[in-house]
């Protein structure tokens, strides 16, 4: 209350946002409007209102459905086989491949990963690893699946390829 008391003053000593405007003309015969007048000759001029606009009114908005069932979240973030590398060169004379993977939260009960090698289920476990034996050599895909005790796939990495060294066997040489 008191700040508006000390303000009134000031309030009261500022003019009207609307001035009055005039129209007048310059010695060579020019029309000139203005706020502020030159010459006793100058004419003051009418000024329509404003124009103002008024928005229609907004319509209500639709009544608002039941919420329905909740969809079932996600239980697993990602996937991804961590080693080998995706297009890694695998040298294993013995066809061995050690396989590892990161699961984002960790395995719930119940579930399982599934590895898939070219397209085929070739092993499963509870853990975060497989050891495979005896892998021909050559190019080959790797893919791991989060499966739950349904059997249902949760989640899938994204396929990586790698390439297994071995040596071959020798070839007598023939003369």
């Amino acid at each position: 209350m008191r700040l508006l008391l000390l303000l009134l003053p000031l309030l009261l000593s500022v003019p009207p946002a609307t001035a009055a405007v005039y129209m007048e003309k310059d010695s060579e015969g020019n029309v000139i409007f203005t706020d502020k007048p030159s010459s006793p000759e100058a004419k003051p001029v009418e000024l329509s209102p404003p124009s103002t606009y008024q928005p229609p009114a907004l319509p209500a908005p639709p009544p608002r459905k039941p919420a329905a069932e909740p969809a079932a979240e996600a239980v697993y973030e990602s996937v991804e086989i961590i080693s080998p590398a995706d297009d890694e060169p695998v040298r294993a004379n013995d066809g061995r491949l050690s396989v590892s993977v990161e699961v984002s939260p960790p395995l719930k009960p119940g579930h399982r990963l599934e590895l898939h090698m070219d397209g085929k289920k070739i092993a499963e476990t509870r853990g975060d690893h497989f050891d495979l034996e005896n892998i021909d050599r050559g190019t080959h895909s790797l893919q791991v699946q989060v499966v739950d005790e349904k059997g249902k796939t949760l989640i899938s990495s994204k396929a990586i390829t790698f390439h297994l060294l071995r040596y071959a066997i020798p070839r007598p040489a023939t003369r």
